[in-house]
């Protein structure tokens, strides 16, 4: 029994680290090259698998790019994250860990983030991967914006919407390019982000 739950641990961790490598190569051509123009054939020969074992790890290219958007949405450190927002009590400790949690994150999928938004107006299949993508960084940051008004502290008139399109605003995919295009690196970011949104949503 043992053996055969060795073997089949085994086995798993073989599929996942195949799985692994065919998502990375797949994210390589698709930012050098673009989503278009990159064939899954191309993604097998970078990973130095079989053509066949792309289809059967991931799939075709709305696969492989809706694995983009799904590898962000298991990620440990934004899982980790939440955790720890939600046991929190101060709010600005809140904002704090929503800024930090969000740059490691980003930093770590940067490519990926790129290729589905510089992409996504070329082709449906992008565009599904970015707006799943977007779904779950909003929702993770409407979970953040109830723990804030659970906490209290918040400036008169806001509600739990209000203060998750606030967090949007400064946590959002488009508030971390806009930082790094101006050059910040990313604890600069983290930290002014979380100082502004502290500015715009807690009470003086």
């Amino acid at each position: 029994m043992a053996t055969r739950e060795y073997r089949s641990s085994v086995r798993a961790r073989h599929a996942e680290d195949t799985r692994r490598t065919i998502v990375d190569a797949a994210a390589a051509l698709f930012a050098e090259q673009g989503y278009a123009r990159t064939s899954v054939a191309a993604v097998a020969a970078a990973a130095g698998v079989a053509l066949n074992t792309v289809y059967t790890s991931v799939g075709g290219k709305s696969a492989l790019v809706m694995a983009l958007s799904d590898d962000g949405a298991e990620d440990p450190v934004a899982v980790e994250t939440v955790r720890r927002i939600v046991e929190s009590d101060d709010a600005g400790e809140i904002l704090r860990l929503t800024a930090e949690g969000t740059a490691r994150v980003r930093r770590a999928r940067w490519r990926a983030v790129g290729i589905l938004l510089d992409n996504r107006t070329s082709d449906p299949d992008v565009a599904a991967a970015a707006t799943a993508a977007t779904r779950v960084v909003r929702d993770r940051l409407d979970r953040v914006a109830l723990r804030l008004v659970e906490v209290g502290g918040l400036r008169p008139g806001l509600d739990a919407d209000r203060v998750g399109q606030v967090l949007w605003f400064y946590f959002g995919f488009e508030a971390w390019r806009t930082a790094r295009d101006l050059g910040w690196d990313w604890d600069e970011a983290a930290g002014w982000l979380a100082d502004q949104a502290a500015g715009a949503l807690l009470a003086p």
